[in-house]
């Protein structure tokens, strides 16, 4: 039996502007009242006023419509929060296991959307935490694997095999960066979600591009 819709006024939740002022910088934003929310939610979790928090999310976005950028962030960041609780066990959630590892990791959804990594995962990839978040894990490097990797994907979120070893190879400006990387299926029993996780399981090696 599908479960009912929860009501929702959306009256309540017509666009409301505001005005937020960071580093001598002023921002006027539209954004429907859950995500003002939402954001509030997030900032004060960084110990940060929604404008300074707005500030920083200003300095990393790259586009034409900051106001869509923020709501996207936000349903990135209640994902990130749902992965957190779905996957918690006696208090030692599966995002704590990754942010303890000394090894890059990040946790991501089946499509490979980064929900959250990391600090030693933003600091090998050199962008910022929050920039990743949503990201394609495809948009950051080539994943190159034995067979297709979607073959690999259905057959790892499956249980048909244990995990998937992968060659990662990212080309920025002047340097190629190649390393292994081991990707498994995350997920607990009684519950049908499943993540996936992204270990870096070696030493990065960074060679010259190879002159055209």
């Amino acid at each position: 039996m599908p479960k009912p819709i929860f009501p929702v006024n959306f009256a309540d939740q017509a666009p409301k502007a505001r005005i937020v002022q960071y580093n001598k910088k002023r921002y006027s934003i539209r954004l429907e009242p859950v995500f003002w929310r939402a954001l509030e939610m997030v900032a004060n979790d960084h110990d940060l006023k929604v404008g300074k928090f707005i500030g920083k999310l200003e300095t990393i976005y790259q586009g034409h419509n900051f106001s869509s950028f923020l709501r996207v962030f936000c349903m990135i960041s209640a994902e990130r929060h749902l992965a957190a609780a779905e996957t918690d066990t006696n208090k030692d959630t599966l995002l704590s296991i990754i942010n303890a590892s000394p090894s890059p990791a990040a946790l991501m959804a089946q499509d490979m959307t980064i929900i959250s990594s990391n600090s030693a995962f933003y600091n090998w990839i050199g962008e910022d935490k929050y920039a990743l978040e949503g990201s394609s894990i495809n948009k950051l490097f080539q994943l190159r694997t034995r067979g297709l990797l979607q073959d690999n994907l259905k057959e790892l979120l499956t249980a048909q095999i244990p995990h998937i070893d992968a060659r990662i190879i990212r080309m920025i400006p002047g340097k190629v960066i190649t390393a292994q990387a081991r990707i498994v299926r995350a997920s607990l029993p009684n519950q049908k979600k499943q993540h996936l996780v992204i270990w870096i399981a070696s030493a990065p090696r960074i060679t010259p591009p190879k002159p055209s």
